[in-house]
């Protein structure tokens, strides 16, 4: 019997193995017994699924309430016993977010804590192998969200494509980002979710192996917001290191941070709406959690929806803009995916199905406010979009201007600015495929390729419908995303997208995925150029194009 044969002999057993490194895994996966490692901290009982193993609710930091609010986050202290990890963690303090149903798989259920510093893990097998490893970032703008959303399940993703699926809950807006000049304040406050999330890559650095994945092979992913923490990573010198690719899916304002006097302002307001102010504002640490929430959710009233509580350039944990002007050479030998959805902006217009049947008056009027316009700008602005959809509905302009301002434009100026650093390759996608629900209003929606990528379809139901493509859509999606983990570069047999060349500001090449499976070259430059004029799409502008 050789050493592989040994260790898989004892892991079939349910024996304590010794490691590399003289680390100990404990993986008691005999007959029906519930899977066992051993980690740096202590011992985690998890669940055997179909699909292999998880464990979940598993704690990568100790609390941060109490004395830990608005502070760096603390590493877990170790425990005795064994922990139990088959349920999932808390999720982090957060406003409710109103459910549509072709979207309800987005977000979590957890009930909500400030003991929220924990991750799951995905895989196919506790076997020693070294796995390449997928770090996912959940959307939700810095203020809502979990990682432990029903649509990222990571056990069809980690058994399809033989990685390894973490998944992480972090502080979020006023808990993860906050700026007040007084005594009590730790000078990362503004950063502290960041800061969260580099713990969380410690951890994994630390604890991956005993899991069957490769610590020197780490992509972190993410949607929407998890995409701006994605660029925010590439560009924060303590997260250096602990990954080694990355793929940023549907970014907004993620091309720059916040700045100081925003957050600082921002700040300021929440300590209004508490009743505090400077002098006391240290007393922001021993009020309830919901308390602070509820007045979080007043200032966001007051802003039209703009938080400025976010990864901020602070000069303590960001001393520059990762990617304003320019892409970061923290980044430049990280391989990037980088792509958007095709009709991005519908996911903020489904709440409001009058928002499909837009007269011309509305259309002007919506674009006008959204994008700061004059009148005889928006109305030049919208004729160009008329010639380039001939045909098409005033719902149908808007949901095209919107998904471009908003979406698409801000992602590819981060591809534009991490190719332009001339070191690893960037690779862009389009998601083009149609979702069948609403007869087809929605389109690609933004966040519809995310059940595809996690296979998650059941948990996506409303919006994938019946769609008779859909297990296609999900294993080449699938395909790509494992390959790109595996090797920095997506193109594999199983994708199926011929001549997927890197991307490069001259001729922009982009594979359509879902739907089309072909290359194109800068498919986006109508949108360059109707809107060359307006300002890249920031965080601090409000999403004003859903109402009239």
């Amino acid at each position: 019997m050789n050493k592989r044969e040994f260790l898989l002999s004892g892991l079939k057993a349910g024996a304590v193995i010794s490691l590399p490194g003289g680390l100990v895994a404990c993986a008691s996966t005999a007959g029906t017994q519930e899977p066992v490692v051993d980690t740096a901290a202590g011992k985690l009982r998890g669940l055997r699924t179909a699909q292999g193993f998880a464990f979940k609710g598993v704690p990568y930091g100790e609390s941060t309430g109490g004395a830990n609010r608005f502070r760096p986050p603390v590493a877990k202290q170790g425990w005795a016993g064994v922990r139990d990890a088959t349920a999932h963690g808390a999720s982090a303090p957060q406003p409710a977010v109103p459910l549509v149903p072709e979207f309800a798989w987005y977000w979590p259920t957890a009930a909500t804590s400030e003991d929220s510093l924990s991750l799951a893990v995905f895989t196919p097998a506790l076997d020693g192998k070294k796995r390449p490893v997928l770090l996912w970032l959940h959307g939700g703008g810095f203020a809502t969200g979990a990682g432990t959303a029903p649509g990222f399940d990571g056990s069809h993703l980690a058994q399809s494509q033989d990685v390894v699926v973490v998944s992480i809950n972090h502080r979020l807006n006023v808990f993860g980002s906050l700026l007040i000049d007084a005594p009590g304040f730790a000078p990362e406050s503004a950063n502290v979710g960041v800061l969260d999330q580099v713990l969380a890559l410690r951890w994994v650095r630390e604890n991956i192996a005993r899991f069957g994945g490769d610590a020197g092979n780490v992509t972190i992913f993410g949607q929407s917001g998890g995409a701006a923490k994605v660029t925010a990573l590439l560009g924060a010198p303590a997260a250096k290191g602990l990954f080694h690719k990355a793929i940023v899916q549907s970014g907004s304002g993620l091309w720059r941070l916040a700045s100081r006097e925003k957050v600082a302002q921002a700040s300021h307001g929440l300590l209004q709406e508490l009743g505090l102010d400077r002098a006391n504002a240290a007393r922001i640490q021993q009020l309830p959690a919901e308390q602070i929430v509820a007045a979080y959710g007043k200032l966001l009233a007051k802003t039209g929806g703009v938080s400025e509580f976010r990864p901020t350039l602070d000069g303590v944990v960001f001393p520059q803009e990762p990617y304003d002007p320019a892409g970061t050479p923290l980044a430049a030998q990280v391989p990037v995916l980088v792509g958007y959805a095709q009709q991005e902006a519908t996911f903020f217009l489904a709440g409001n199905p009058a928002s499909f049947a837009l007269s011309e008056a509305q259309l002007q009027a919506r674009v006008q406010k959204f994008l700061r316009l004059s009148g005889p700008a928006t109305r030049e602005l919208l004729q160009s979009y008329a010639a380039q959809y001939p045909g098409s509905s005033a719902s149908q302009r808007l949901i095209a201007v919107a998904s471009d301002y908003n979406y698409k434009l801000p992602t590819l100026a981060f591809a534009d600015r991490q190719a332009d650093l001339g070191g690893a390759p960037v690779h862009a996608y389009a998601f083009d495929w149609t979702s069948p629900a609403r007869n087809g209003v929605l389109g690609a929606a933004h966040t519809s390729e995310v059940p595809f990528i996690f296979g998650t379809l059941d948990a996506a139901r409303h919006l994938v419908q019946d769609s008779p493509d859909q297990l296609q859509v999900r294993d080449r999606i699938g395909a790509i995303w494992g390959q790109f983990a595996r090797s920095g570069n997506p193109n594999s047999e199983r994708a199926g997208v011929q001549h997927w060349s890197r991307y490069e500001r001259g001729q922009r090449t982009t594979a359509r995925i879902g739907k089309s499976w072909t290359v194109v070259g800068n498919p986006e430059a109508h949108a360059r150029q109707a809107l060359a004029q307006v300002p890249l799409y920031e965080y601090s502008f409000p999403v004003s194009f859903v109402r009239d």
